[in-house]
């Protein structure tokens, strides 16, 4: 029987509290130019591949112009390169470059590393309970 603390409402809730301060604890001692904003687009982008400012905004769940701008500090950084769409000449291809996959690896190794370390301190068992935690978590995010 559920508890008014384990409603879909409480933990949803608890879930994204989590999230943030994970988020803020795994950005601390950042040693980059690129904002979290940035990170997520380059991330996308290594991992999906090259797609238009239109597409990544939609995926990234912002605005196209919030997008643009985005794009923009990356191309300023050499994190990703933009270019004209072969076979559509209106749109623009944006890409990471492998300065850009490079910077992100980094940034995943240290974020990993940092997450690593503070699941070290745990008592094995809770480590289980964290791992399990996880693989009944998967399924409620995108694929």
């Amino acid at each position: 029987m559920e508890s008014d603390g384990d409603g879909p409402d409480v933990l949803a809730g608890a879930l994204l509290t989590l999230y943030g301060k994970i988020r803020r604890t795994t950005l601390v001692g950042k040693v980059d130019d690129v904002t979290a904003s940035q990170s997520a687009a380059l991330g996308r982008l290594v991992r999906d591949g090259a797609t238009t400012t239109a597409e990544l905004a939609r995926a990234e769940g912002v605005r196209p112009q919030s997008m643009g701008a985005t794009v923009q500090a990356l191309e300023d950084l050499g994190l990703v390169t933009r270019t004209q769409d072969p076979t559509d000449g209106r749109r623009t291809i944006v890409a990471a470059t492998d300065a850009g996959r490079t910077a992100r690896d980094e940034s995943h190794r240290a974020r990993t590393r940092l997450l690593a370390e503070r699941l070290a301190t745990l008592d094995p068992d809770d480590r289980a309970t964290v791992a399990r935690s996880l693989r009944i978590l998967e399924p409620l995010v995108e694929p």
